[in-house]
């Protein structure tokens, strides 16, 4: 008795689960009875069979079964390209399965279904995760399900999700909103790889910083010599090419001592000082040890401070407040120069160099 109760038992969870499996596909695009592509109203029957399947997913031989070994994805991927190769649909044959295009990486124990299930559409694009609460906002993200600090140390969302931050996109918890999808596609995304940056599935070729310039314009200059940091220069200068990437990472957080999603602290100017130092023959113009001083106090009162303003002072966005909170009051790089904002002239001042009209601000008598 208690043998037939168990097998009893499961049946009806076999049954359960059959019409869990039915109704999460009755009337989607995976529905071909209901797509009008088959007169069998067994849904499940246009992808599987009970007997002599093609693998454990018990696959039907209805879809182009050669697909299974030959597609162009991975594994399970090529199971979906047995009918997403045209034969069933051509929904996916120009973004998902173009390998002209990146696509979202999968591997190891990541496949398509890491993702998508078949078999339930209630999210959406047949999305199968659920998006997750983010302990910095409180606003939910599908991406941060996997992207955190969990599962990819090193790896995890940031900037976008911090009030504040020069990137505060927002997940509304909506799958397709305006937050890493601003940038990324997960799906048929641009073939643009450098550096370090490999298959980062982006809308748009940032080669030379042009993505970032579609959003930046005027942060950005397109050839050396200009008023902006040399970022985006069509041909590499005497300390080779520069781009947005070599001083920001869009996804690093915002702190007092790293605004503007730097890769490092730039507290009195300490980051510039990494590349403009007295001693590298790698990097960018040297200041040399016999330069101005910074990380002084102002001896004398600037005729405009708003022009040389102290280290505390500086507010190139017009925010109302410092853009570097944790600089001191004294004399830093940025008194004299303006990276991206408001420099005027090619090394990039804050006033003209004509008629030594910089210094003067400072030293009316000299």
């Amino acid at each position: 008795m208690k043998k037939v109760f168990v097998l009893l038992a499961g049946f009806i969870f076999v049954v359960a689960a059959y019409g869990t499996a039915v109704a999460g596909v009755a009337n989607t695009d995976h529905d071909m009875y209901a797509e009008g592509k088959g007169t069998d109203p067994n849904v499940c029957g246009y992808c599987h069979i009970p007997h002599n399947a093609v693998g454990n997913k018990i696959w039907s031989d209805w879809g182009n079964e050669a697909q299974l070994t030959s597609g162009p994805s991975s594994p399970i991927g090529n199971m979906c390209y047995t009918c997403h190769d045209g034969t069933a649909t051509n929904a996916g044959q120009t973004t998902v399965f173009n390998t002209a295009l990146q696509q979202h990486k999968v591997g190891g124990t990541a496949d398509c279904n890491s993702c998508h299930t078949v078999h339930d559409n209630t999210n959406g694009k047949f999305v199968g995760i659920v998006a997750t609460q983010s302990a910095n906002t409180e606003f939910a993200t599908y991406c941060e399900t996997c992207h955190d600090a969990t599962q990819y140390p090193g790896a995890e969302i940031h900037g976008d999700h911090i009030a504040g931050s020069e990137h505060p996109y927002k997940d509304t918890g909506a799958l397709l909103d305006t937050s890493c999808n601003a940038c990324h596609q997960m799906h048929g995304a641009v073939n643009y790889t450098t550096g370090s940056l490999t298959n980062p599935i982006l809308k748009a070729d940032n080669t030379d910083s042009a993505f970032c310039a579609g959003c930046h314009p005027a942060k950005i200059q397109a050839t050396s010599g200009a008023n902006k940091h040399p970022a985006n220069l069509t041909s590499g200068g005497a300390w080779g090419k520069v781009d947005c990437q070599a001083c920001h990472d869009v996804h690093q957080p915002n702190d007092p001592g790293r605004p503007f999603v730097l890769l490092d602290d730039n507290v009195d100017s300490a980051y510039c000082l990494s590349c403009h130092d007295a001693s590298s023959t790698t990097n960018g113009p040297k200041i040399g040890a016999n330069s101005h001083p910074v990380g002084v106090g102002f001896s004398v009162t600037p005729t405009d401070p708003t022009l040389t303003p102290a280290g505390d002072a500086i507010d190139d966005n017009n925010t109302g407040g410092p853009d570097y909170p944790g600089n001191s009051s004294s004399i830093v790089c940025e008194s004299c120069h303006s990276i991206h904002s408001k420099g005027v002239a090619a090394p990039l001042l804050r006033i003209t160099a004509g008629a030594g009209t910089l210094c003067i601000n400072c030293h009316p008598n000299k």
